[in-house]
């Protein structure tokens, strides 16, 4: 229980740096949950090229997939099913996290932290059996034989070959860089008292009290740390008991990437925003509602039961999250 402890000890530390960092940015308030910055680095035209090519099936081998197919905009940038479906069918025992404010996360892409960036996730993506499961020649050659994208890539990038892996890869970046889904919750951090309700309010006093906030901090409430999925108790041994599946190979989490003892069922901390609308839960998608997943995070990472009350509150809290903005990520 001392080591635990030390660990949360240290996640309420970067939380406290990640304030000062607020403060000195001059935020009006002193929380440890920054406001989404204005996104200005992002040109229309190449995001919007990338819109095209993040919900084009033709980058999967069999023309079944896309990108969007994982990451839908009515679900909060996630995907709705437990488990993703890639090219051919194949069913991974994964469920993807959202694509929303992905731009914010520093400890890397996926649930494991494995690819650093997005280019990089993007550049491996066409090949890799488990997304697309196709070739960057092929995908090149149906674009340039694609009138219309190919004079908008023409239009967007110039020089002699537009149609190229890097400036493909660079629109579906920039794309992904433009979800950037600012919440109600921003205005409050901001100053305005009136942007959430005085429920929302006593729920985030809850997820402060609770703990929550000790790894759910930063800009993106999340996406900032690794750290042990069941830290005071047995979590698989729960699923397992409740019917939804024994352990299999990627509850092995990042020890997967570094080999290291230490990092057997470690996962990056999740982004909260948006999450009132990413259902299902957590890296294998088995915890279908968000009460649940309070619950949880509460008895296997907190080490206390959350009543019924309180798990309320926290959920009407975390519902300030979603983003004012979605409907304009979905345009």
């Amino acid at each position: 229980m001392k080591s635990i402890a030390r660990i949360l000890c240290i996640a309420v530390a970067a939380g406290a740096a990640v304030t000062s960092v607020a403060w000195s940015q001059s935020a009006p308030r002193n929380e440890p949950i920054q406001p989404l910055p204005a996104v200005t680095d992002v040109d229309p035209a190449k995001a919007k090229i990338g819109k095209r090519l993040f919900a084009d099936k033709r980058l999967s081998a069999d023309g079944t997939v896309s990108c969007q197919s994982c990451h839908l905009p009515n679900a909060g940038g996630a995907d709705p099913r437990r488990h993703s479906v890639s090219a051919f069918g194949k069913v991974r025992e994964l469920n993807s996290p959202t694509i929303f404010n992905v731009r914010f996360n520093t400890s890397g892409l996926n649930w494991t932290g494995r690819t650093v960036d997005l280019d990089k996730q993007i550049a491996g993506s066409i090949s890799n059996a488990d997304t697309m499961a196709h070739s960057w020649p092929k995908v090149l050659e149906i674009l340039a034989n694609d009138a219309k994208m190919a004079k908008d890539m023409a239009a967007a990038y110039g020089g002699d070959n537009p149609v190229s892996q890097a400036n493909a890869s660079h629109a579906i970046v920039s794309f992904e860089k433009s979800l950037v889904t600012p919440s109600r919750f921003d205005d409050w951090l901001r100053g305005d008292d009136k942007a959430i309700s005085a429920t929302e309010m006593l729920g985030y006093a809850k997820f402060k009290e609770y703990g929550c906030v000790g790894c759910h901090n930063g800009v993106n409430v999340g996406g900032n740390a690794f750290f042990k999925l069941g830290l005071t108790g047995d979590y698989f041994a729960y699923r397992a008991a409740n019917g939804r599946g024994a352990a299999v190979d990627v509850d092995q989490g990042r020890f997967l990437v570094t080999k290291k003892p230490e990092d057997m069922n470690v996962f990056r901390v999740p982004t909260l925003r948006n999450v009132a609308l990413t259902a299902p839960y957590f890296h294998d998608g088995a915890v279908p509602t968000l009460d649940e997943a309070i619950m949880l995070m509460g008895r296997f990472q907190l080490g206390r039961e959350i009543p019924a009350q309180d798990r309320k509150l926290i959920e009407q809290f975390l519902g300030s999250l979603s983003g004012k903005a979605l409907a304009t990520a979905q345009q």
